[in-house]
């Protein structure tokens, strides 16, 4: 019984790492099949096509990084380092999980109007919900919070994508260069 759980692991890690590299459009199942050492067959008992295979995958990997970036948002500590806590979470997410931070990154929108997540656990809404609470709190002077999320979002994100592309090394110094440029940019340094 356990044989037919590690294959499907073997499947959607090699699912993750092609849609992470190729694009879901470029990936095909005949890919992950031979990525994961199965059959087409084998993807077919666990997933109806690969777009299901796609959306259940990105859901999961979704919940599992913002399941653990939600308490660090909304934790008791000053905005400013709750903002440095999160930056760090990030960093460290993608160093120990490059393939699906990636996946996560770049394949946000590929799934159909229907298939949008909630509030909960949308990146987006957490950013957002995030800035309004720091102006709430008078951390943050009042401006419009979906803006400033969205600036945010793109200089924390954006060194990651550099950094996948190989121009630019990603360590701690950048890290807390990243952390100092975000606080200023949201007026709390």
């Amino acid at each position: 019984m356990a044989r037919p759980i590690s294959k499907k692991t073997h499947i959607e890690t090699a699912a993750i790492k092609l849609f992470s590299r190729k694009g879901l459009a470029a990936t095909t199942l005949k890919d992950i099949a031979l990525e994961a050492g199965a059959t087409e067959g084998a993807l077919y008992r666990h997933y109806k096509s690969k777009n299901s295979m796609a959306w259940q995958l990105f859901s999961q990997e979704l919940k599992s990084f913002t399941d653990l970036l939600l308490p660090i948002l909304q934790s008791r500590a000053s905005f400013p380092d709750r903002l440095a806590d999160a930056i760090r979470y990030i960093y460290g997410y993608y160093a120990q999980h490059p393939d699906r931070f990636s996946f996560i990154l770049l394949s946000q929108h590929n799934f159909p109007e229907q298939a949008i997540l909630d509030e909960t656990n949308n990146p987006n809404d957490m950013a957002i919900n995030f800035i309004r609470r720091g102006i709430t709190e008078g951390d943050i002077t009042d401006q419009d919070p979906v803006l400033l999320a969205g600036l945010l979002m793109g200089a924390i994100l954006q060194p990651l994508i550099m950094h996948g592309y190989g121009r630019l090394s990603v360590n701690d110094q950048t890290v807390e260069m990243v952390i100092e440029a975000c606080q200023r940019l949201v007026g709390c340094s």
